[in-house]
Formats: C-alpha cells, sequence, structure tokens
C-alpha cells in the first residue's frame, strides 16, 4: 500500500463520480479505499473494499487502523423520495460520517455538493446537499459544487442518460423547450481540482466551490451535438415539464425504475439562474470548455494564475 500521505477515502467509489475520482487518484500512486455497500470486482486489485452505507454507524477506528489522510463524499443515496426519508438517511447519514473522520483526526474532508444546491433552490436533492454543505463547513471541509460531469469515456449520471437516449432513439421528449442551461465539468478538471484541494496547505477556499465552465449549454443543443457525434438524426419534442414531472412521480411511487427522477426535473427547470463562478477564479482554477464532441480535448493542467485559460 501507499505511504499515509497517499491514502484516501473514495465513498460511493462505484457511481460515475466516485469511479473516476478513484482511478484518477489510484493512476497516482494514491491508495483508494472504496467505501461502497458493494465490493466492485472490476476495480482495480489495489483498492480496499470497505463497507458502508449512510444509513448506518460508522467507526472513527475504520480511518485511524488504516492511516486515511483525505476522506472524498461522493456517495448519495437516490432511493429515498420524501424529504423525511432523504434527511435521514443521506443527511444524517453524512453527518455521521463527517464528524467520525474529524474525530479520527483525518486531514482533508472533501465534500462533492452540487451546482444545484442554493440558496432558494426547489429540489429536494438540492435542498439536501445544501444541509449537507453546513456539516461539512463546521467541520472545515471544502466543499465542491459540481457542474454536469462528462468525459472522454462513455460518461454516467445525467451525461450519460442523455448518450443512451440518443444511441437508442431518433425521437426524444425534451423538457420543456429545451432551453435550460447545463453547466458542464470535465471529470479530469474535477479531479484535479480535488486533489489540488488536499494537497494545498494554505490556500483552501472560504466557501463551497463551483466547478464547472462558466459557458453554459442548452440541453436541445447538447442533445443535438450527441447526435451529430453518434452520426444520427433525432428529432426533439417539448413536452410540458410538468407533465414529464409527474409521469416520473407516480412511475417513482410504483417503484417501477426509470432513467430519471422527478426531483431532476425540479433540479432541471428552477436552476440557479446565477452561478458563482468567482471562487474558482479566485483561487486560479479554469475548467475546460466543452467543445461540442463527445471526445474531450486531451488532459489539461488547472491554471495556477487568475489570468491563465486553458
Amino acid at each position: 500500500m501507499g505511504s499515509s500521505a497517499n491514502r484516501c477515502a473514495v465513498t460511493g467509489a462505484n457511481g460515475y463520480v466516485g469511479s473516476r475520482i478513484a482511478e484518477y487518484f489510484e493512476a497516482r500512486d494514491w491508495t483508494v479505499f472504496a467505501f461502497t455497500r458493494r465490493h466492485n470486482l472490476s476495480a482495480s486489485s489495489s483498492r480496499v473494499h470497505v463497507p458502508f452505507q449512510l444509513e448506518s454507524r460508522i467507526d472513527p477506528q475504520i480511518f485511524r487502523e488504516n492511516d486515511i489522510r483525505a476522506v472524498i463524499h461522493c456517495a448519495y443515496d437516490f432511493r429515498p423520495v420524501d424529504w423525511k426519508e432523504i434527511y435521514r438517511v443521506n443527511v444524517e447519514g453524512s453527518t455521521r460520517l463527517f464528524r467520525a473522520a474529524k474525530e479520527a483526526g483525518v486531514d482533508r474532508i472533501i465534500f462533492m455538493s452540487s451546482i444545484s444546491a442554493f440558496d432558494g433552490c426547489s429540489s429536494l436533492y438540492g435542498k439536501a446537499k445544501l444541509e449537507i454543505e453546513k456539516v461539512a463547513a463546521s467541520v472545515g471541509a471544502s466543499i465542491i459544487r459540481s457542474g454536469l460531469v462528462y468525459g472522454s469515456r462513455p460518461s454516467g449520471g445525467m451525461f450519460g442518460a442523455l448518450q443512451r437516449s440518443v444511441a437508442k432513439s431518433t425521437i426524444i421528449p425534451l423538457i420543456g423547450s429545451g432551453k435550460y442551461i447545463q453547466y458542464l465539468v470535465h471529470e479530469e478538471d474535477l479531479c484535479g481540482l480535488i486533489l489540488r484541494l488536499i494537497q494545498d496547505e494554505e490556500n483552501l477556499p472560504l466557501g463551497p466551490v463551483v466547478a464547472a465552465s462558466p459557458y453554459g449549454w442548452r440541453i436541445r443543443d447538447l442533445v443535438q451535438v450527441m447526435a451529430t457525434a453518434q452520426h444520427t438524426r433525432v428529432r426533439l419534442v417539448p413536452l410540458p415539464w410538468q407533465a414529464i414531472w409527474l409521469v416520473l412521480k407516480v412511475g417513482e411511487l410504483l417503484g417501477i425504475g426509470l432513467p430519471f427522477r422527478s426531483d431532476s426535473v425540479i433540479s432541471l427547470v428552477r436552476q440557479n439562474p446565477n452561478p458563482d463562478f468567482s471562487l474558482a477564479d479566485q483561487l486560479g482554477y479554469r475548467f475546460r470548455g466543452f467543445d461540442g464532441g463527445l471526445v474531450s480535448a486531451p488532459s489539461v493542467r488547472l491554471a495556477q494564475t487568475p489570468n491563465s485559460d486553458t
């Protein structure tokens, strides 16, 4: 195993963002402890699985005995659909994790929040992330509000769901007119920011860092770009967002597995009208803009001065 200085825990390491973070750190000779429900048999042999569930108690000794110096908290349980259960599982579970890590003397805690979290947000997901941010701040964690994550390989999350929809059908339903803006971040830039926040001894941010390119993309334009990259033509069919929300909500209540959540619709149509990218600018970070292709430009190093561009 790596030295204690290069040992980190990644919660939710089987998810899209968590898995990319784990791979990124492993490629840089970190020993990664994957805090997940199930062991990923396809993960690298050097990765250490630690059974973990947000709704369960966590012993600080796990961090001590493994000499874990950094915790990157990505885990979020999307199964609860009502606020009381969301709070119990995700907010209280994250609180237990942060306090256990702090008690064990972990040097750096990174909380992966979302650009959907902002004062006045309507989605339950955004509200839960905001509540977790408060606890994270109380233990001195760094908070990252990530935009829509994409990468050079087939992506997961919402971006991946859009990719798969375009690949399977030439008729794509749009939420409303498809005018809603998404701010994107390449997975390597996101991982690079996390590494920098862990390694930086002095220049830690004083608030949540919005991690995304400030150049937004409309959903309808993203879908068209994906279709072009796959050499297909698609027909975009606008649908009232309220109707889509209702269908998804009913499906959730009936226990039907669906590719999107009703709460994601709320996140999309009631977005933060003015995301604050200034803190990333002050820290000297620049995130590459999405170039319109599904294969990104070569990996770039995050800028070190406020006036440099990538």
